[in-house]
């Protein structure tokens, strides 16, 4: 396999990998949030169910922060292959055991409570895992190419979530619902043990140019000493991206069920395709980004969402298939637009290497872990509180309103 690849594209092979295993394990969990919710949180009310299965999804990415100052600390203090060498294998383990949970119907409460643990620690690991390859593919890279780079992770996540919608979406068209709800839904987490390997074996043998420094402060006391106004800042707009993020690929599978009239297949079916979508826009628009300026997209972006997002709703509620599909391949390329100029711009908010990985991760990880990881739980909530279809509209409108007034003041 060696001889069929460069050096170059094992690099970005290696550092994205972690990324497939993580977003494919988020895909299997958006794709099945109703029929896990059912298995796991029994209830009358459906939406007591669905929210449950949400709530396991964010107990993990909850954990991310806390991942983040472990790994980080790894990754300044040790080295960036220990951190994602380590990272990978303790997210990989949990999505395949739970391929092999049983159900609350077999043992009652000990279901749920196993679910979350496992989700806790995958939600530990990919703390770590998600900015430890970020600033290893940076840092790697040429400068006039750091955002394609960076946002190489991102492209590694869509195709994770490409694959485990896609292989979740063809199992339910040929096995069928009740089959999927019996037995078919552990086939995917089992499933996820094949990119495993793949990523053990890239990594194997990982190149890492980083030198630990003999700086004895720790990495996250100093950010916070010293660097705080940067933290802050990126902290805010990392946080208004992951709100959208998690909204477009988590909770509106959901929201084109019960709010645009879409049945599972074809909710399923367009969540696939804006995968697809955004896999090939995330490194188009970083390489925008290379060329224009990385905070001059954000901006841009952030504040055509917050003009342009009650409209997207709209449109995707009334348009039908064709129009949920218009407006969701919309939203994904301005999601592309915001997201792939952070990276590289977060791992270059501090000169200083020696604390890259724990700024990167702290950051990163706060932001798709806490804000990200409630996400889809709070777009449930206000939607069935309020009775209005286009509450998750203000809330994304709202946050990149935030994230733009923030940007004005970065300086990078």
């Amino acid at each position: 396999m060696d001889r069929l690849i460069t050096p170059k594209q094992k690099i970005v092979a290696a550092g994205i990998i972690g990324n497939v295993i993580e977003y494919y394990d988020f895909a299997l969990i958006g794709f099945l949030a109703v029929m896990m919710g059912n298995l796991f949180f029994p209830s009358h009310d459906p939406f007591l169910s669905l929210l449950g299965s949400f709530g396991a999804f964010a107990a993990g990415m909850i954990m991310r922060p806390v991942g983040a100052l472990i790994f980080g600390h790894i990754g300044d203090r040790v080295s960036r292959r220990t951190a994602l060498m380590s990272s990978l294998i303790m997210m990989a383990l949990p999505t395949f055991l739970i391929g092999f949970l049983p159900t609350y119907a077999q043992i009652g409460m000990m279901a749920p409570i196993l679910l979350v643990l496992l989700r806790m620690i995958q939600g530990l690991s990919v703390g770590g895992e998600y900015a430890s390859s970020i600033v290893y593919l940076v840092e790697q890279s040429s400068p006039n190419r750091q955002n394609l780079y960076g946002s190489f992770v991102s492209v590694g996540a869509k195709i994770g979530m490409a694959i485990g919608s896609g292989f979740c979406g063809a199992l339910l068209w040929y096995i069928g619902a009740d089959a999927m709800g019996e037995w078919g839904w552990r086939i995917p987490f089992i499933g996820s043990i094949v990119i495993a390997a793949a990523g053990l074996y890239l990594r194997q043998n990982l190149t890492d140019n980083y030198t630990p420094n003999d700086d004895k402060i720790v990495p996250i006391v100093a950010i916070l000493r010293h660097h705080r106004r940067e933290f802050w800042q990126f902290l805010s707009v990392a946080s208004a991206i992951w709100v959208l993020y998690y909204t477009v690929f988590i909770y509106l599978p959901v929201w084109l069920e019960g709010s645009a009239g879409l049945s599972k297949v074809e909710a399923g079916q367009i969540n696939t395709i804006s995968i697809v979508v955004g896999v090939i826009f995330i490194p188009l628009m970083a390489m925008v980004a290379d060329k224009i300026g990385s905070l001059r997209l954000m901006r841009l972006t952030a504040i055509t969402l917050a003009i342009s997002i009650y409209p997207l709703f709209f449109w995707m509620s009334i348009g039908g298939y064709w129009g949920a599909l218009g407006g969701t391949i919309v939203l994904v390329i301005l999601l592309c637009s915001f997201q792939s100029p952070i990276f590289a711009s977060t791992v270059n908010a501090l000169r200083y290497h020696g604390y890259r990985a724990s700024f990167t991760a702290v950051i990163l990880g706060s932001a798709a872990g806490i804000v990200g990881g409630v996400t889809p739980a709070l777009m449930t909530s206000v939607t069935q509180l309020s009775g209005d279809p286009y509450a998750p509209s203000y809330i994304i409108a709202i946050a990149s309103a935030i994230g733009w007034i923030v940007l004005r003041g970065v300086r990078v």
